[in-house]
């Protein structure tokens, strides 16, 4: 049996970066409240406040290294200031769409948290956009495991096979949607 303290504790190591689903955590810790172990409205509540801690530690060790550690560091990874600057600017312009979004994205849920401390996003965004995509996608989670308590493990093994599709179409969204404000900026111009 998971406890509360143990759904905080893995909600905040997921959310720093470490290996450990959430995709799994939580549809066992619905499962448990179906059978009246947990609640889960606080299984819901607790674990997205695991997760904003463990966003801010990340966002907090972004912000701290920040723009001067990427330029001294970054040509490792091909990161250049030219780049840096797009990244940023980029990033104020999208952030805090760009931090709901990921939320939902397996394995990016936790990496989201850097570009956005990296940029100096404002912290209150950043909270907000991290506060309303965990809680939608604990929310999830936790009803899985709640409605479908003999079969949960098959059904977060069929979304997450799908998972990769919608995906793939939020970021040809976005890539839309940015080539369609480009093209209007342009028209403008002319």
């Amino acid at each position: 049996m998971i406890d509360y303290l143990e759904i905080f504790l893995l909600m905040i190591v997921e959310s720093i970066g470490f290996p450990v689903p959430s995709e799994i955590i939580l549809p066992l810790a619905g499962y448990y409240s179906s059978q009246g172990l947990t609640n889960p409205v606080y299984v819901i509540i607790i674990s997205t406040l695991g997760s904003i801690v463990g966003s801010i530690v990340d966002y907090f060790i972004a912000f701290k290294l920040g723009i001067p550690f990427l330029h001294k560091y970054g040509k490792i990874f091909g990161l250049t200031s030219i780049k840096l600057n797009k990244l940023n600017l980029w990033f104020s312009k999208y952030g805090t769409f760009s931090v709901f979004i990921f939320r939902f994205v397996p394995e990016f849920r936790a990496l989201i948290s850097f570009p956005a401390g990296i940029a100096s996003m404002q912290i209150v965004k950043f909270l907000i956009s991290t506060f309303l995509g965990n809680i939608i996608w604990d929310s999830i989670l936790v009803w899985i495991g709640f409605a479908f308590p003999s079969s949960w493990e098959l059904l977060i093994s069929t979304v997450y096979r799908y998972l990769i599709y919608i995906t793939i179409l939020l970021v040809i969204g976005i890539i839309l949607y940015i080539i369609r404000n480009k093209l209007k900026v342009l028209f403008f111009k002319i």
